[in-house]
């Protein structure tokens, strides 16, 4: 862990922390501590993510996501309580999006035109795969999980000002800057590398943007045809949650435009804009609106 800390204001000290988890940097930026706390706060805040990444790893043989995986499909598998509640998220999540967001690869329809590739027990907290071939990937709940869990930490632990980010695609901000109404958070433009694309203004808040990586590879699957998604905007989701931002952001960019619009009236609160980036360093703003 990389961490420093400033008192040269004293009314302001600055607690700074970073490290690598869950294939990303971490960051955290809180104001208000003394450097003892501010180091015990970052360090309990590692440990933590680190063990979420260890919980929902399915590549990792020892995590208790490998072992459903393993499993699953010929029994009923016990797994524990954070667990269960992360796959009874997910899949209020797969209902709430139309089936765009799912961490469930070989997917069956059924005739509500959802796809039900696992069933939980939840008197006695176990998951069973509904048929052959099914496997659980949580990487794309997990990030947005383990920092709204971070946010939580370090709201306990009296930050009235703090901003946290995950590789710059997930952010979440308790407050504001300590001399201004906001955090301000830019978006990089996807084809002039070093220059800001949009300007987001956090209080309180968080937002999560999807689309190509930084190499500008595409990455995210739609779950309803199992391709990769090749559109080459980006999509910004603000709102209150972290969880809920990462989540729409991954299943808005996953599904087709016109569905857009229908997935954004399930989630009141929250915003979404596609952001096209041009040759030269001009943009394009498109607002999905729910009320179409």
């Amino acid at each position: 862990m990389q961490f420093q800390f400033s008192d040269k204001n004293p009314h302001h000290p600055v607690t700074y922390a970073s490290f690598f988890s869950m294939h990303t940097r971490i960051e955290l930026v809180a104001t208000g501590f003394t450097e003892e706390k501010g180091r015990e706060l970052a360090q309990s805040i590692e440990a933590e993510v680190k063990a979420m990444e260890h919980r929902f790893n399915r590549f990792d043989d020892t995590s208790p996501m490998s072992v459903v995986n393993m499993r699953a499909t010929n029994e009923a598998v016990t797994v524990d309580d954070e667990l269960f509640m992360a796959l009874e998220l997910c899949e209020a999540f797969r209902r709430g999006t139309g089936g765009y967001f799912d961490v469930a690869t070989a997917s069956a329809a059924t005739d509500e035109g959802y796809a039900v590739s696992y069933l939980l027990d939840p008197k006695k907290h176990t998951v069973k795969f509904t048929h052959q071939g099914v496997s659980l990937d949580l990487g794309g709940f997990a990030k947005g999980f383990a920092l709204e869990q971070v946010c939580r930490r370090v709201r306990e632990a009296g930050a009235e000002n703090a901003l946290i980010n995950f590789g710059n695609s997930s952010v979440a901000a308790i407050g504001h800057h300590p001399y201004g109404e906001c955090w301000s958070v830019g978006v990089e433009h996807t084809k002039v590398k070093g220059t800001m694309a949009r300007e987001i203004k956090l209080n309180n808040g968080a937002m999560s943007v999807s689309g190509r990586n930084s190499d500008g590879v595409y990455h995210i699957v739609n779950p309803i045809t199992g391709g990769l998604v090749a559109g080459d905007e980006l999509v910004i989701v603000e709102g209150r949650s972290a969880l809920v931002c990462e989540v729409l952001s991954t299943a808005l960019y996953a599904a087709p435009r016109a569905q857009r619009s229908v997935i954004m009236k399930q989630y009141e609160g929250y915003t979404a804009t596609e952001l096209y980036c041009r040759e030269g360093g001009s943009c394009e703003i498109r607002t999905i609106d729910c009320n179409k």
